[in-house]
C-alpha cells in the first residue's frame, strides 16, 4: 500500500488544508471582530497560512523519510 493513503498521512494534509483555507478566507474575506482588525487580521492570516504550508511540507517529509 502507498505512503500516501495511509489515515495519518491524509489527517496531516486535511488538517494542514483547512490551516491554508481558514487564513485563505480570514484573509479574503470583509470579516471585522472585535479583536481581528487592520494589520493584526493579515498577519494573523498570513501565518495562519504559512503554519499551513509547513505542516504540509512536514507529512510529505515524513512520507518519504518511511520510504
Amino acid at each position: 500500500m502507498k505512503s500516501y493513503f495511509q489515515p495519518a498521512f491524509i489527517l496531516r494534509c486535511s488538517i494542514a488544508i483547512a490551516y491554508i483555507v481558514f487564513g485563505g478566507v480570514l484573509l479574503y474575506y470583509p470579516l471585522q471582530n472585535f479583536f481581528l482588525r487592520g494589520t493584526a487580521k493579515v498577519l494573523f492570516a498570513v501565518l495562519l497560512i504559512v503554519y499551513g504550508l509547513f505542516r504540509m511540507y512536514r507529512a510529505i517529509k515524513m512520507v518519504k523519510e518511511e520510504e
